[in-house]
């Protein structure tokens, strides 16, 4: 139940980072830092306790993606990077992505996260961590991860797509 806390946790600070990046706070960084942690603790946390439940393992990517979008989209209204149609893409792809599996879930299938789709999660909250701080190399390392992540999402597609044929 603790990764499940930790996972609510940071749906709860997406709109208290949303709302520091808008204003440009500089305790954004510090609040996004603490909720990409725990992204990185509430799975291991999971599996160790061995309290892997469905609850976590729904919630926890729909918080990844929140997550991401959301603060990808702060920094655009803020002016910053990432531009309209990289922004695009990224939620488009989380919205098929999304959609496509509760449709697989739906139908009693399920497709297990790959590494590339973790290492894209990885260099894509690094990247926004560094925009969020006014780095400007965090928009290569964002474009790194965008290409990384439509990449993980064309493998989810081609995946689901194999689990549904006859």
């Amino acid at each position: 139940m603790a990764a499940n806390a930790l996972t609510i946790f940071r749906i709860i600070l997406i709109p208290v980072v949303f709302k520091m990046v808008i204003d440009g706070s500089p305790w954004a960084i510090v609040f996004f830092a603490l909720a990409a942690l725990t992204d990185l603790l509430d799975g291991p946390l999971a599996r160790r306790s061995n309290n892997v439940t469905e609850v976590g393992r729904l919630l926890d990517p729909f918080a990844d993606r929140l997550f991401i979008s959301s603060i990808a989209l702060a920094l655009y209204i803020k002016g910053s990077v990432p531009p309209i149609w990289a922004l695009g893409l990224l939620i488009a792809r989380d919205a098929l992505i999304l959609g496509s599996s509760i449709w697989l879930k739906l139908k009693g299938r399920e497709i297990a996260v790959t590494y590339l789709g973790k290492v894209a999660t990885a260099v894509l909250l690094v990247s926004i961590l560094l925009l969020v701080a006014g780095i400007s190399l965090g928009a290569w390392i964002f474009y790194i991860g965008l290409a990384l992540y439509l990449g993980s999402g064309f493998n989810y597609l081609a995946r689901g797509k194999k689990l549904l044929d006859p």
